[in-house]
């Protein structure tokens, strides 16, 4: 099995054995605004984890994208957007290609090999450079008549303070979408706006780990704000578990304190969904897509 994920600057692809397990990867940093050299990347990235052993593949596509028959129909990058991406990659890289959003890919993983393994209903939320949700029920991913199921990252961030509500614009054209609270850009502009400084988002995080004041009381905010959100998740779809991803994020600190949150925002008196964090990173990613790929082939040769 083969997969792919673009994250939005960085091309990563591996090589994955019929038990999910990863044994060969490469990584490329990504044009980010010539489409046509996007896929001369990409098949350059592909070539170094193919071999004569699993050249007759499909190969997965993660995007941070919503995709709709094979196309991509939204996306917060803009080279991506209205493309048909899936017969493109199919005529440069002379495989089979099947494509899916990030979350999607996520919720695949963590249902078949990952933390969510055995869950009847399961939601994925991913956290990075753009932020995505998938939905899975007994392992199989859904993805709704727009390609758009568990679409949480553009919510409107629920029960805002008078501080939130300072029309912070989303790439999508809306204001105070969650996205534009939670992913990276967002926590770096919220260290920035209290300090004056931008600092990157995995500095921040590292820094409140080890005691940084300021940092910690940005992380706070930021862990209240998915708190709120994740509630929102359990309230829309009373999973069994939500499986949090990302680049950037301390995912054992925020499994902790982030289901302290839930009371104040749940009608249940005490919530049964898990959180659970997904230890892959975004390699996680990669292997679902390469799971969703094989699915796909299996079907298409039945």
């Amino acid at each position: 099995m083969i997969g792919l994920t673009f994250d939005g600057t960085t091309l990563t692809a591996a090589t994955l054995s019929d038990g999910g397990e990863i044994f060969a990867s490469a990584e490329q940093i990504a044009p980010d605004t010539d489409y046509r050299a996007w896929l001369l990347a990409v098949c350059a990235v592909i070539e170094q984890v193919r071999t004569p052993h699993n050249a007759g593949d499909a190969l997965g596509v993660a995007l941070p994208a919503i995709i709709q028959n094979d196309a991509v129909t939204y996306s917060a990058f803009s080279l991506l957007t209205d493309t048909s991406i899936r017969r493109d990659l199919q005529s440069a890289l002379g495989m089979p290609v099947s494509v899916h959003n990030i979350g999607e890919s996520l919720a695949a993983q963590a249902c078949r090999t990952g933390a969510a393994t055995g869950a009847h209903l399961a939601v994925a939320m991913w956290i990075g450079n753009s932020c995505h949700g998938g939905l899975a029920i007994d392992g199989q991913p859904v993805t709704g008549a727009h390609g758009a199921a568990a679409n949480w990252p553009h919510l409107q961030l629920p029960a805002p303070v008078p501080h939130e509500l300072d029309g912070r614009v989303c790439w999508c054209g809306r204001s105070g979408c969650l996205e534009s609270f939670l992913s990276t850009a967002g926590l770096e502009g919220d260290y920035q706006r209290v300090t004056g400084e931008w600092r990157a988002a995995a500095d921040i995080t590292c820094a409140s780990a080890n005691s940084d004041i300021v940092a910690d009381s940005v992380i706070q905010v930021f862990e209240d704000r998915l708190g709120r959100a994740t509630a929102t998740i359990i309230s829309l779809f009373d999973p069994d578990v939500i499986v949090l991803g990302g680049t950037f994020v301390n995912l054992p600190r925020l499994c902790e304190r982030l289901p302290r949150k839930w009371p104040g925002y749940v009608q249940v008196d005490r919530s049964r969904t898990r959180l659970v964090g997904s230890e892959g990173g975004i390699h996680a990613v990669t292997a679902g897509a390469a799971m969703l790929a094989a699915d796909t082939a299996r079907l298409a040769g039945s």
